[in-house]
């Protein structure tokens, strides 16, 4: 036998004690007072009688004193938390893990959560096990694990804690050497599980309709502003869903577009919403459909900067092309020059070059299309037809601004001039045909990007992502600071020291690290990441693909146990206390009876 809570010699000691104690209490002598009689005659028979029934007396005080020293051990041992193996059973370590994805958050049909089954299933394991058994439990989400332990109150506390988070599951890194492992989950989360690991499944269908892709663009059709989201149904049936665009959502205006469609079961609808006029600040996205069983996949945010005016030169001989997308802009103030007419004085803003460049920068940022070298450029005018192999973009860095959300695959290019740039810090190459630079920018100030083939040369302008293009580009000349797109989970923001708000100025606990700013985005919104006159707005969503409460990769057994103890399943000292309050019981029910002195 083993203790948990002494050591055995302390227990040893603690015994002795106690049985000192109760005999020398049981033995201890009380003075009887005095009483005068009238006579000892009747007192002489009540003295025979006891000689006859001194046997019977010792018994009783012996009984009287066994069952006392019995008591006061119980109580004695029970405090050292006796452990016997050959009773109980041998102690397991088990290790329960919880799925705590964000489909555990899915709403069952008797109004309470996977996750809540998941808590019950975790406490009906502990409370069924062996009083000595230990465990450890922890979550998939790396917020919540404890030590291994056999506090149930400890354990209890922790499985409160954990909640379904947006962030992509993985199984915890835990020694698991000669550990039982279970994992309670619904099977959907792709979890890399230890091939000894069990599963319990508390999974049940549900119906859910979710944002699976959403962002605002600017220089959609006809110039202006669109949404572009993708409506998922994760449910089996079709589902008639409701569409909101809340335009400003920061603000206490009233705008809104709203569209139903039908949305197939298992299917995924993709809608371009366009808006009208010029909004600003945060645009949200809402969707709605009857029995939708989960609620923070229903919600997506974006953000468009204010809208400033740019005074824009196109310096050309004639490309209706380029001189109808600009004037479609309608933060776009345009004028055309013929290069005959260029003075590099001109009231703008930036200079838009068709085929052409001055021979001394100017000093506004400027966008070239396919132009003769210049010193300024650093780039040679060497004029080199693009090779048969080479008439498509290879390579294209969507990293950086000026071709976020720009796809040239299967752009097709007749010729190009091969210009070779000196790069450094400040020059990029950021497309390539082959070993020809296609498109490289300059940082420097002021900016400058070259665009190294004519429009009429290639397919680019007939491109969807040209509009694209062209905003990118004017929005990096103008400064303007794109938001950032970041999933729920923990963000990262390129500001040191910066302070954090959610739109409606909320503060959000934020840290520092190696001149960034970290803070944690739970949910989806869009939060203002502020450091001196440096800002950034962060639209944070739900990632794609992690809301499909059906969509089950594992199955699970829903009848894991685990076996109890040999004969007793709690621990021994509950059921030494429990002894011992019997027998006092019994104890004082003899004494009334006067079995017992």
């Amino acid at each position: 036998m083993t203790f948990l809570a002494l050591t055995a010699t302390q227990v040893a000691w603690l015994c002795g004690l106690t049985l000192a104690a109760v005999i020398a209490l049981f033995f201890l002598k009380l003075r009887h007072p005095r009483v005068a009689v009238a006579s000892l005659l009747l007192w002489e028979r009540v003295l025979v009688d006891n000689q006859h029934r001194s046997l019977l007396e010792r018994l009783r005080r012996l009984l009287s004193l066994l069952l006392a020293i019995t008591i006061a051990l119980l109580i004695a041992l029970a405090l050292g938390r006796p452990e016997a193996g050959a009773i109980t059973g041998e102690p397991r370590e088990v290790v329960i893990v919880v799925d705590t994805s964000i489909t555990m958050a899915a709403a069952t049909a008797d109004g309470q959560t996977r996750s809540d089954h998941a808590r019950e299933a975790a406490l009906r394991l502990v409370g069924d096990a062996g009083g000595a058994d230990r465990f450890l439990v922890a979550d998939t989400s790396g917020h919540v694990a404890t030590a291994m332990t056999a506090d149930r109150t400890q354990i209890e506390a922790a499985l409160d804690r954990m909640t379904p988070t947006a962030a992509r599951p993985t199984f915890p890194q835990l020694d698991l050497t000669d550990r039982e492992v279970i994992v309670i989950s619904d099977g959907v989360a792709r979890l890399a599980l230890p091939r000894t690991a069990r599963a319990l499944s508390v999974f049940e269908p549900a119906d859910n309709v979710a944002i699976a892709d959403f962002e605002v663009v600017t220089g959609g059709d006809g110039g202006g502003s669109e949404v572009r989201l993708v409506v998922a149904n994760h449910s089996t049936d079709a589902k008639e869903v409701e569409i909101a665009i809340d335009l400003d959502a920061g603000s206490d205006a009233d705008s809104r577009v709203t569209e139903v469609v039908t949305v197939a079961g298992r299917d995924a609808v993709a809608r371009t919403i366009a808006i009208e006029g010029s909004p600003s600040g945060a645009i949200l996205a809402r969707v709605a459909a009857d029995g939708d069983a989960l609620a923070v996949d229903d919600e997506a945010v974006d953000y468009l900067p204010p809208p400033r005016g740019l005074r824009v030169a196109l310096v050309s001989s004639g490309n209706d092309f380029l001189e109808t997308l600009l004037a479609l802009d309608a933060r776009v103030d345009l004028t055309v020059v013929p290069p005959d007419r260029y003075g590099g004085d001109e009231a703008v803003d930036l200079y838009v070059f068709d085929e052409f460049a001055p021979l001394v920068q100017p000093s506004q940022p400027a966008l070239l299309f396919r132009p003769p070298g210049r010193a300024w450029l650093a780039g040679s005018d060497a004029v080199a037809p693009l090779r048969a192999s080479e008439t498509g973009v290879t390579d294209w860095d969507e990293a950086h601004p000026i071709l976020e959300f720009v796809s040239m695959r299967d752009v097709q290019i007749v010729g190009a001039r091969h210009l070779e740039f000196a790069t450094d810090a400040a020059t990029r190459v950021v497309a390539t045909a082959g070993g020809t630079p296609l498109v490289v920018a300059r940082s420097a100030t002021p900016r400058w990007v070259s665009v190294n083939f004519a429009l009429d040369d290639s397919d680019f302008a007939m491109r969807p992502s040209f509009p694209m293009f062209m905003q990118n580009v004017l929005t990096w000349f103008a400064g303007e600071a794109r938001p950032l797109r970041r999933s729920v989970g923990t963000i990262e923001v390129a500001l040191a020291d910066a302070t954090v708000a959610t739109i409606d100025g909320a503060d959000v606990p934020a840290r520092s690290r190696l001149g960034a700013t970290l803070f944690e985005a739970p949910t989806p919104g869009l939060y203002v990441a502020s450091s001196g006159a440096a800002g950034a707005y962060v639209a944070v969503n739900l990632p794609a693909g992690l809301s499909d409460v059906n969509g089950v990769t594992q199955t699970g057994r829903d009848r894991v146990e685990l076996p109890p103890g040999r004969w007793l399943s709690s621990e021994l000292w509950t059921y030494l206390l429990a002894l011992a309050l019997a027998l006092a019981a019994l104890e004082w029910w003899t004494y009334h009876r006067r079995i017992t002195v």
